[in-house]
């Protein structure tokens, strides 16, 4: 309950420190650098050499690019009728076909499941992040023309991924697993792992925005929508059918229940989309992903 408690006071305290302009504008940037280099790095250094692999994280793989995909069909079917415009329509796809696996998803998970469980959140958010570097920069980069050579555009993909400092992290965790599990090193990466988790709801409470919801309002709905409904419906019902039982699938699962990737928004800045309204649905998504986190759960755990 105090772990509920702290994820709200978190988002509360960003948001009040931007409306009463406490901190600089874009202040929530060197934040986001002490995360994603330092913190999310550390997580991965302490949890990865602790994974028992096994095939059952071919499911929890499969998970973001199955999600992407159904983002993709869906909203090229719903389009048909509600003929966004082609910004939007590929804003909605890329933004609300991931989710927020680490900022959101790791408090959460540790809330729900306990701590130990972030190993499965880990391989959840290092393929959330690889199908954002792939087939949503492939995606925006056909929406809108920034590269002058199809050259170009897979060296940018490439570079994205491979300089991903989680990313790096997690090859050092595989290659030197059996170093990394020494006390000493632990007690370090346990310490910075632990700072992730606060500094990430503070730097999301920043970026939180709520007037431009009257705008493109059908786009924001659709996107809630898919994002914090249909996906985890689909998500439940693939792994009910299949009989995938127990605590590791629902920790897979319930990461698809996450709010929308904060990480999105700057492949859409990239390539010209639609960022404003992007912004947008990811900062209302959010609050309102955390609050049905409890819900989500309550189901995962009852089917699964």
């Amino acid at each position: 309950m105090s772990n509920f408690v702290v994820i709200f006071l978190c988002l509360l305290f960003g948001y009040l420190f931007r409306y009463f302009k406490l901190t600089k504008k874009g202040g929530h940037l060197t934040i986001n650098t002490w995360v994603i280099y330092v913190g999310l790095p550390s997580v991965a250094l302490k949890f990865i050499p602790q994974i028992d692999w096994n095939l059952d994280y071919i499911y929890t793989a499969a998970l973001p690019f199955a999600t992407f995909g159904l983002s993709y069909v869906f909203f090229k079917l719903l389009n048909i009728w509600a003929k966004f415009s082609k910004r939007t329509l590929y804003t909605l796809i890329i933004v609300a076909g991931l989710s927020n696996t680490s900022f959101i998803g790791f408090p959460l998970v540790s809330t729900y499941y306990g701590e130990e469980f972030l190993k499965v959140a880990i391989v959840s958010d290092q393929v959330t992040f690889f199908t954002l570097s792939l087939f949503g920069v492939l995606l925006a980069a056909n929406a809108r023309d920034v590269f002058t050579t199809n050259t170009e555009k897979y060296r940018y993909i490439f570079k994205r991924i491979v300089t991903f400092p989680p990313l790096i992290a997690c090859v050092i965790a595989l290659i030197f697993h059996n170093y990394l599990e020494a006390d000493v090193m632990q007690g370090v990466f346990s310490s910075f792992a632990a700072t992730v988790s606060p500094m990430a709801l503070f730097s999301i409470g920043m970026q939180l925005n709520f007037k431009r919801i009257s705008k493109e309002s059908n786009a924001l709905y659709a996107g809630l929508l898919l994002k914090l409904g249909v996906i985890p419906i689909f998500v439940i019902v693939i792994f009910y059918a299949l009989g995938l039982q127990g605590d590791f699938f629902r920790v897979s699962a319930f990461e698809m229940t996450m709010p929308c990737l904060v990480a999105t928004s700057i492949v859409i800045e990239k390539f010209g989309l639609n960022v404003k309204f992007a912004n947008t649905l990811i900062g209302i998504s959010i609050p309102i992903g955390v609050f049905l986190s409890y819900i989500w759960c309550s189901v995962i755990n009852t089917l699964l």
